[in-house]
């Protein structure tokens, strides 16, 4: 039995599809399905359900959970001999939530890239709960994003605590408060709730980013039905339309240093909920027996000193 049978086996068992399988490792499907046939003959059991669909068979889901630890390990063996021999040489495959990842990674990646020059980067964007799966099925080193399972296998290094705030331009004010705008930005810049703001209208993520479902419950709160006039899955599209004047955002504060500069007509208010301010945290988070050569840690430690620049001061 072969390291490839192994990894064609893990990615079948994830994929459960032969087509995107084999495409996966640019080989044929009749080479794939040789592989499976081999494991399933020197286990003498079959290993997937063919019909109705593609489908772990109780022995599959037993090998599959051992292979992934193998593949793991033998990963991590890898890792430690190319730090011993300091070949400097090496891949990582990271995940970042697309909110936040379209601000950082401009930012980060660079300096990183032209310090460790022989070691490949892929990036993937996508929500907290598939990169958590991408974890522990070993498919990737470590994420930038909120961990939300429970799973004993996933532990986090905080980077920060990021406070919500609301977006608004002075002319929206003005259009909305006219000779009361002032009052207004001085009763809210310290914190406000939305109660303020109820008949404003709304940009807004769509529901499957979790800075909205943070900021439907403010929403909730204050008892209100937001008049959104746009929703869209693009933070940085969004940010451009301030000019416009169409409507407040919101956002948080790690973008807040950047859109002041850019953009000194709006005003910015954390968010709160009665009298407790709103906060979407962030971490790093990857697999307990993930083994991190040295360009791994070095990255790290470039993602908690840019981070560390938003530090926020709660007391």
């Amino acid at each position: 039995m072969d390291t490839q049978s192994i990894r064609y086996f893990i990615a079948l068992a994830q994929n459960l599809q032969f087509t995107k399988t084999a495409q996966q490792f640019y080989t044929s499907q009749q080479n794939l399905s040789q592989h499976i046939s081999k494991l399933e003959n020197f286990y003498g059991t079959p290993l997937f359900y063919r019909k109705p669909k593609l489908a772990l068979t109780p022995a599959g889901e037993v090998l599959y959970e051992s292979f992934v630890k193998i593949v793991n390990e033998a990963d991590n063996v890898k890792l430690k001999i190319n730090d011993v021999l300091q070949n400097n040489i090496g891949s990582m495959t990271i995940g970042a939530s697309p909110y936040r990842g379209q601000f950082w990674i401009p930012r980060v990646l660079p300096a990183f890239m032209k310090k460790w020059p022989n070691v490949s980067l892929k990036i993937k964007m996508q929500n907290s709960s598939l990169m958590e799966k991408d974890i522990i099925n070993g498919d990737m080193d470590f994420f930038i994003g909120i961990r939300t399972s429970d799973d004993s296998v996933l532990k986090v290094i905080p980077l920060m605590k990021d406070r919500v705030y609301l977006v608004v331009t002075r002319n929206l004010l003005n259009s909305f408060f006219g000779n009361n705008a002032e009052a207004i930005i001085r009763q809210c810049e310290f914190g406000t709730t939305l109660e303020p703001f109820r008949d404003f209208p709304f940009l807004r993520l769509t529901d499957e980013f979790r800075l909205r479902k943070k900021v439907d419950a403010c929403f909730a709160a204050s008892d209100i039905t937001p008049h959104n006039v746009l929703e869209i899955e693009n933070i940085e599209t969004m940010i451009k339309l301030i000019p416009g004047d169409i409507g407040a955002f919101f956002c948080t504060g790690l973008r807040i240093p950047f859109l002041k500069n850019v953009y000194p007509n709006a005003c910015f208010f954390p968010l709160m909920i009665k009298d407790e301010f709103i906060y979407s945290s962030m971490s790093i988070v990857y697999h307990k027996n993930h083994y991190f050569p040295q360009y791994s840690q070095d990255f790290i430690n470039e993602l908690k000193n840019f981070f560390g620049q938003f530090s926020i001061d709660e007391t």
